[in-house]
């Protein structure tokens, strides 16, 4: 989520203009002169050197290798650290005093999380900023407060947070206003609080700022995803996309590419294959034509995920007066669409290639950033940035490597590599990433051991899903479903345990908006064995058309080889079992291709099409020897 920003650069902001009104100050009138209090102007001196500093110590950020880099970078820090000290140490003007404290207290904040020091400073900023009607200052002092006071209670913050919204509100500084409700959206969403996001964001609906709206709505939407709510979100979506048409300035490229990918994500979590590829593609142009864009914007698009949404004309007696947010930078949007990219090719094409071709770059495009950039023109980060943004990275290569392993099993490549890979790279993630991973793993471990002939080890896995997760979650959702299909099997046969399964997952699987899942559930009932010959065939005629409807190849393949062993007319089995070959074969799906070319001959030699069917015995035989090398790899873990 794009998160709001005060930080230093308003602190760089602020000395611009500072030494801008000391260069124009208007001339004394004639007549004695009024004594003026001798304020130290140390700072011309002590703000640069700090700045100098703590810029040669962000440079090297992400390039840390040793211990002694460590030092060397926190050296630096406390350099310029002790410049800023030196400037409140001194008799200085008001205005002066309150930028050196708040870059001061920032520093102590976002590098050493000294808090006790910072508030102490801060607070008595704060009340000689409100003495002298400093407002900008006293704000962006409390903007800060709050966010240190998060840190270690997150009710007094937000307490603290509602009463500077009054004050804005009263004052009636729009942009404050703004500023303090995005970042009660912020604190609210870390905390998973989302009904009060959204409360929040229902006062930004209606802003005079179209792109406030913009982000207001998109925002909304991403809530919406994260509470499964897809109907909501795709209202959401909608009037973002709205908000886009009736620009009357050039776009913000955040904006525009944070919606494409929420659309995608949207579709994709719906099961909706044939929209999926659709959004994909619009992504694709997207991204296309901001690298082309002659405006300049996304070169612009800062490294450290910057950018700003501006407030019409007339706010606070400004024009266009600019607010600041931070979400992905550039690197970051690509290796997030090279994942979607492949998830989308894995469910929607089966020319695996390009599915790999897209994790493969996100791969790479990771290697990289997290090698670090030794050229002057290395973002400038704090430590603790340079760490989120590479606990970004090893997340998300644990993502791209998950759905490795789905695209490899799904073509029948059952190797212990890919597994192997994710595992090892899960060691690299942070400790509160991994809960969020370690159902993943489970659940593609236990697909492994179901394929290869584990069937005890799959069901501990998956029973382990159904542990941590809620029932109601679309991956125990799935476990289940999986476990299901082992006790059906002649090993491990338990009527009673699928009884049980079914009867637990039937209400989730009914409310669940996912109509992949639901798709998934009728095929695993489609032939449980209590049912006759005309209801089963019924319900595969419906399944074949709901397969098209989703436009999944592999749904369509595998509904069409179970109606060719169903159906009683032999003539529908033949046409079926053809049919389930060349839906195969188009979508270059090479272990269905060589299961239902097998059925497709069989069923051609009982029609009396002898010629045909050896034909069709002579194709399956040069499509095994492609199977057999994706089915007879190393041995499994």
């Amino acid at each position: 989520m794009a998160d709001p920003q005060v930080d230093t650069q308003q602190c760089r902001q602020m000395q611009d203009q500072y030494a801008y009104t000391m260069e124009n100050l208007p001339s004394q009138p004639n007549g004695p002169a009024m004594p003026t209090p001798a304020y130290s102007t140390i700072h011309l001196v002590m703000f640069p050197a700090a700045q100098e500093y703590f810029d040669k110590a962000h440079r090297r950020s992400t390039k840390l290798k040793s211990m002694e880099d460590v030092m060397t970078y926190y050296k630096l820090i406390a350099t310029g650290a002790r410049c800023l000290e030196a400037v409140l140490k001194e008799r200085i003007q008001p205005y002066v005093e309150c930028i050196a404290a708040l870059w001061y207290c920032e520093a102590l904040f976002t590098e050493t999380k000294e808090f006790d020091e910072a508030e102490e400073v801060l607070n008595k900023a704060i009340a000689l900023a409100a003495r002298n009607n400093l407002h900008d200052l006293k704000f962006s002092m409390l903007h800060l407060s709050i966010r240190m006071l998060a840190t270690k209670n997150l009710k007094a913050a937000q307490k603290l947070l509602k009463s500077c919204l009054r004050e804005s509100d009263t004052m009636q500084i729009a942009s404050w206003s703004y500023t303090f409700q995005y970042l009660s959206v912020s604190l609210h969403f870390a905390a998973y609080e989302y009904t009060s996001v959204i409360a929040t964001l229902r006062s930004l609906y209606s802003c005079s700022s179209n792109e406030i709206r913009y982000l207001a709505f998109l925002t909304s939407a991403l809530v919406a995803l994260r509470q499964n709510n897809l109907s909501q979100a795709g209202d959401y979506l909608s009037r973002a996309a709205q908000c886009e048409t009736d620009y009357s300035r050039q776009y913000i490229p955040q904006l525009v590419v944070m919606r494409v990918i929420l659309e995608t994500l949207a579709t994709i979590l719906l099961g909706d294959v044939a929209n999926s590829e659709a959004k994909l593609k619009a992504v694709h142009e997207c991204l296309d034509g901001q690298v082309q864009d002659q405006s300049g914007r996304w070169t612009a698009w800062n490294d450290d995920g910057t950018f700003f949404l501006f407030l019409p004309p007339g706010t606070d007696g400004n024009s266009y007066l600019p607010l600041k947010f931070k979400w992905w930078s550039q690197s970051e949007v690509y290796v997030m669409s090279y994942l979607i990219s492949g998830i989308v090719s894995v469910h929607s094409s089966w020319d695996k290639r390009k599915s790999s071709k897209y994790f493969s770059e996100g791969l790479r495009v990771i290697a990289t950033e997290i090698a670090g950039d030794d050229s002057p023109e290395a973002p400038l980060m704090t430590i603790t940035q340079a760490a989120d943004r590479v606990d970004f990275y090893v997340t998300t290569k644990c993502y791209i490597l998950f759905y490795t392993c789905l695209e490899r099993f799904v073509r029948g490549d059952w190797s212990s590599e890919g597994l192997q890979a994710l595992v090892e790279a899960v060691k690299s993630v942070p400790a509160k990433t991994v809960t969020t991973l370690y159902p993943l793993i489970l659940y593609i471990s236990g697909l492994f051991f179901q394929a290869t002939g584990k069937l005890p080890s799959a069901l501990e896995a998956y029973e382990l899903i159904r542990r941590i997760l809620p029932q109601n979650s679309e991956l125990s959702i799935m476990a289940s479903l999986s476990m299901i299909i082992i006790y059906r099997g002649d090993l491990m046969r338990n009527s009673e345990q699928v009884s049980i399964l079914g009867s637990q997952l039937e209400p989730f699987i009914t409310n669940s908006p996912n109509n992949a899942i639901k798709f998934s559930w009728a095929l695993a009932m489609a032939v449980d064995g209590s049912q006759t010959g005309i209801d089963i065939q019924n319900n595969i005629s419906g399944l074949l058309m709901a397969a098209r409807d989703l436009a999944n190849s592999q749904f369509t393949t595998i509904i069409m080889h179970l109606g060719a062993s169903i159906f009683n007319e032999q003539e529908k089995k033949e046409s079926t079992a053809m049919g389930a070959f060349l839906s195969a074969k188009r979508t270059r799906d090479v272990l269905w291709c060589w299961v239902s070319g097998n059925l497709a001959a069989e069923m051609l030699r009982l029609s009396g099409k002898d010629l045909m069917a050896e034909k069709q015995y002579s194709v399956n035989k040069q499509i095994y020897s492609l199977v057999d090398s994706l089915l007879n790899s190393p041995p499994p873990l």
